[in-house]
């Protein structure tokens, strides 16, 4: 059974500190192709999530100034997590329960990295092609 841990291995955690300032979270995350990073503290605490939704509701609809704002100053709150020995059925659940397309990951009450709605389709796809394959040898056989 595959667990979030396999999902995000092998793969640098992108994080923001609450001091940056909102263009260069967003520069960040346009330069890495992703739509939202976690927010953690010098102490490497895990304090919320900053998205692209963040920057349009909290900053461009308020015309607030993205050199000026901080991340810290318009981050979402941390509204849940996702374990690592959790399974990606048990995330996919959690963001349909609370509305969101990323996840934090942590490991115990360290913070590890940040899932996906995309990382769960791929990880269905996966699936689904390793079943079709099967199938496809069973009907050759």
């Amino acid at each position: 059974m595959m667990l979030i841990r396999d999902v995000i291995r092998n793969r640098e955690p992108y994080s923001m500190n609450p001091a940056a300032s909102v263009r260069d979270a967003a520069e960040f995350m346009a330069a890495r192709n992703v739509g939202a990073v976690c927010v953690v503290d010098d102490g490497g605490k895990l304090l919320g999530v900053f998205s692209e939704r963040d920057v349009v509701k909290r900053v461009v609809l308020q015309k607030r100034d993205p050199t000026s704002i901080t991340v810290g100053d318009v981050t979402s709150e941390l509204r849940a997590v996702i374990r690592c020995d959790e399974t990606p059925h048990q995330a996919l659940e959690r963001m349909e329960l609370i509305g969101t397309r990323h996840l934090p990951v942590v490991d115990g009450e360290r913070w590890v990295g940040m899932l996906s709605m995309r990382d769960l389709m791929r990880v269905e796809l996966s699936e689904q092609g390793d079943e079709i394959k099967l199938l496809h040898e069973y009907i050759q056989h």
